[in-house]
């Protein structure tokens, strides 16, 4: 029983930290292609209310992410090089 309510707690905890929602601050600091970037990265873990504050910052700059296809490419070819190639074994 002890070993049941370990596992569930730990699952409650994941899953908790698992959801991202970011606020509408951060969104209209970024760019749109961050924005993008941020939409496709975390599309898994976004809640509804964070998938509402990208669309509707996108609609704000009445833009999509389909015009910035190249540089949400670029953003995540750069990240990949750097996880692959310049981070440092422990």
């Amino acid at each position: 029983m002890i070993k049941h309510a370990i596992a569930l707690s730990a699952v409650t905890v994941v899953a908790g930290c698992a959801i991202y929602s970011p606020s509408p601050g951060e969104l209209s600091a970024m760019s749109t292609a961050d924005v993008c970037y941020l939409e496709y990265m975390q599309r898994p873990n976004l809640s509804a209310a964070g998938r509402q504050a990208i669309q509707s910052e996108l609609a704000k700059r009445k833009d999509n992410c389909g015009n910035h296809v190249a540089e949400v490419k670029q953003l995540f070819a750069d990240f990949m090089h750097r996880e692959t190639y310049l981070k440092l074994d422990p």
